[in-house]
């Protein structure tokens, strides 16, 4: 175990360093260091330059995600993919992870391999239409074992969700 918490330490370092600045700001990555063990983010935080107050932005509390969602439980296994990407934990599906290559041009272009896709798949009974940020998705039941929708990550901190499967992309922020 503390083989695992040093190499985590060692990540979160070479994860934070190698952020630009801009980035560092962002509410992605505080969400992030802070799902760190105290000392852990104490170490990120040293390695971390400090960023001028007037770039951060102030984040409502306790929310979730931005936009809002209608269905607080996507939001939940949402954050869960996150925290599991950023852990290093398992993930339930096998392609979870794999390179998303963005064939149909709807996000930013990037090099190859800087988007990552995972499986977004609610539990039964979850709501198959959802408000999010104003808009409304009729989701499409699932067809084989993973259904349409998809969490995008673009270069470890950027974050995009897919309720049908890439027609749209919807950025998201994580609050605090």
């Amino acid at each position: 175990m503390k083989s695992r918490s040093i190499r985590w330490s060692l990540a979160a370092l070479f994860f934070a360093a190698a952020l630009p600045a801009a980035a560092k700001s962002s509410s992605v990555l505080d969400a992030l260091k802070s799902l760190l063990p105290s000392s852990q983010q104490e170490a990120v935080a040293a390695a971390t330059p400090a960023v001028p107050e007037a770039s951060v932005q102030a984040v409502p509390p306790g929310r979730g995600l931005a936009p809002e969602f209608s269905d607080s439980g996507r939001v939940s296994l949402l954050l869960d993919i996150v925290a599991r990407v950023y852990d290093g934990r398992p993930l339930p599906f096998p392609k979870d992870g794999v390179v998303f290559a963005n064939r149909e041009g709807r996000l930013p272009a990037q090099p190859a391999g800087y988007y990552r896709e995972y499986t977004v798949l609610p539990p039964a009974g979850s709501p198959n239409e959802i408000t999010v940020g104003g808009q409304r998705f009729r989701i499409s039941p699932p067809q084989g074992h993973r259904g349409a929708e998809r969490l995008i990550i673009g270069g470890g901190e950027r974050l995009w969700y897919s309720p049908d499967h890439y027609k749209t992309f919807i950025a998201l922020t994580v609050l605090r």
